[in-house]
């Protein structure tokens, strides 16, 4: 007789498999590979995906909205610095507008290290003031305060 299609060694490779799935999509989710990783990404990241991310973080904005197929967003998207909602992808969405996500360890690095990876707090008004100018056009933030739970508790 053949080998079985399923056996132990199958079954804890599947277990294996789908818990590494599991710890990914989390850990995207949650982003705290990126917030471990923020003073080597940061210093590596492209000027104008610095200002976007320093623009929401000084305005107070965990999110912002955008069009799906900004190449500047999609960017911050790929180096898991921003996330899509569940169920939005960019495919087939010239003109989908959304809003795009900080992940919660992300915004909590970026926070916590204001004072080394922004301008001093004299210049952050003109700053922000400035980025609407530059970025007005292309998103939106949204102050936390007014934005809903991205992660609502099942009630």
């Amino acid at each position: 007789m053949g080998k079985p299609l399923w056996d132990a060694q199958r079954h804890g490779e599947y277990i294996r498999q789908r818990d590494d799935a599991i710890e990914r999509r989390a850990d995207l989710r949650e982003g705290t590979s990126v917030a471990r990783d923020i003073d080597a990404t940061w210093a590596l990241l492209p000027a104008e995906e610095r200002q976007v991310l320093e623009y929401l973080v000084l305005s107070g904005a965990r999110s912002c909205i955008g069009h799906c197929n900004d190449p500047l967003l999609s960017r911050l998207v790929e180096r898991g610095m921003l996330s899509w909602p569940p169920g939005v992808r960019p495919v087939l969405t010239d003109d989908l507008v959304t809003v795009f996500l900080m992940a919660p360890a992300l915004w909590a690095a970026l926070d916590a290290r204001r004072g080394e990876l922004f301008p001093p707090e004299r210049e952050q008004a003109r700053l922000i003031e400035e980025a609407a100018k530059q970025f007005g056009e292309r998103l939106m933030p949204i102050a936390s305060a007014d934005a809903p739970d991205p992660n609502p508790s099942v009630a």
